[in-house]
């Protein structure tokens, strides 16, 4: 027991000693403060050399008390413009403050300078200018060419078509709308494929497609490419194109002679069948769209959206097309032409050969009276 008691105090004196020779001068304990608030700053060599701060080492005895530092104030914007040698970045600088943004003056100026800068409001829908096409439109055109076919029943309140009940046709007015380059269509509704499609006719696809079942033409299939070709069927629909040239001479030609077949370099001869084309639905609305309205009125081309189709293959491939516009027997384009779809009849129900089929269909300068 006696043992003990002088060597706890042997310690207790060394370790006061020890502090007091190692660490020279005790910090003030401001600065003591100051440290335990700013752990991260004092014990990193670089970001107290940042701040401002001598750096200190617990061994170093001639180290002068640490003061506390005042806290930087914030850069003015003007500061934020360095000389070019202040330009170099090192390790450890700190990032300049953002500008500041509060109000005054300066920023109340830069404000009025974009707002004047902005553009204009947009000028309401209203009072834009209406496009307005040059010119007559192509409805306008044809009823100033012909007058209503006579005896004939108009079945579209918008639109140039009528039937004959009587001679079983269907009757539609339209222009020439191309006379070269490629070509898929023999005609098409005005506003849809006039790129590619000899006439434009003033009547959609469903209309005309109702007007046939008028007439009792009979619809079969559109064409089928899988899982092998199989082409459109349906009833022989001939075509009739009657026209006035220049001279106010009626002219009146099968629709075929307008197209070319590339492989005999004459006139197609292959026969334009009923298809009827198809419906698809919207998903969203339930609401059924007749597929042919996008176009495919009368193709030359193979298409399962077709209403009247060739009963061949013909493929509607750009680098693999049969059929071109017979440029040297097409009118100017613009040219007001009337179009006449007759169902042929089948070989059991054909006409006496006293009066051929064809010759009794062909229409004539009555059916197609001038305008006033």
């Amino acid at each position: 027991m006696n043992k003990r008691i002088p060597l706890g105090l042997g310690c207790l004196l060394l370790g006061l000693w020890i502090p007091l020779v190692g660490c020279g001068p005790s910090a003030p304990q401001d600065a003591t403060d100051t440290a335990t608030e700013r752990p991260s700053e004092l014990s990193d060599p670089l970001n107290s050399a940042i701040a401002g701060e001598p750096e200190t080492h617990p061994s170093d005895p001639a180290a002068p008390p640490v003061e506390p530092q005042p806290k930087p104030k914030s850069p003015e914007p003007s500061d934020l413009v360095a000389a070019p040698d202040e330009m170099e970045s090192g390790p450890g600088r700190p990032l300049p403050s953002p500008p500041d943004m509060s109000p005054n003056e300066d920023n109340a100026n830069a404000e009025t300078a974009t707002a004047d800068a902005a553009p204009e409001a947009a000028t309401p829908e209203e009072e834009l200018p209406q496009w307005e096409p040059d010119g007559p439109t192509a409805e306008e055109i044809a009823r100033k060419a012909f007058q209503p076919p006579p005896d004939a029943k108009q079945l579209s309140a918008t639109g140039r078509l009528w039937i004959d009940p009587k001679r079983q046709r269907v009757i539609i007015d339209g222009y020439v709308a191309l006379k070269r380059g490629a070509l898929e269509m023999f005609a098409c509704p005005v506003g849809t494929k006039e790129h590619e499609s000899i006439v434009a006719a003033l009547a959609r696809s469903r209309e005309v497609h109702a007007a046939l079942l008028a007439v009792d033409a009979t619809p079969g299939t559109p064409v089928r490419f899988r899982p092998e070709f199989a082409p459109p069927t349906g009833q022989v629909i001939r075509v009739w194109v009657c026209w006035y040239d220049a001279q106010d001479e009626f002219h009146v030609v099968d629709a075929r002679e307008w197209v070319q077949d590339l492989q005999t370099e004459k006139a197609m001869t292959a026969e334009w069948v009923f298809a009827g084309s198809g419906f698809w639905q919207d998903e969203e609305t339930k609401q059924e769209h007749y597929m042919a309205d996008s176009g495919d009125m009368i193709c030359v081309s193979n298409f399962s959206s077709a209403m009247l189709d060739v009963a061949i293959p013909s493929s509607a491939d750009a680098d693999s097309l049969r059929f071109v516009p017979f440029e040297s027997k097409i009118p100017d384009r613009d040219t007001p032409v009337r179009l006449f779809l007759l169902p042929v009849s089948n070989p059991s129900d054909a006409p006496p050969p006293s009066k051929p089929a064809d010759r009794a269909e062909l229409p004539t300068a009555r059916d197609v009276p001038r305008a006033q």
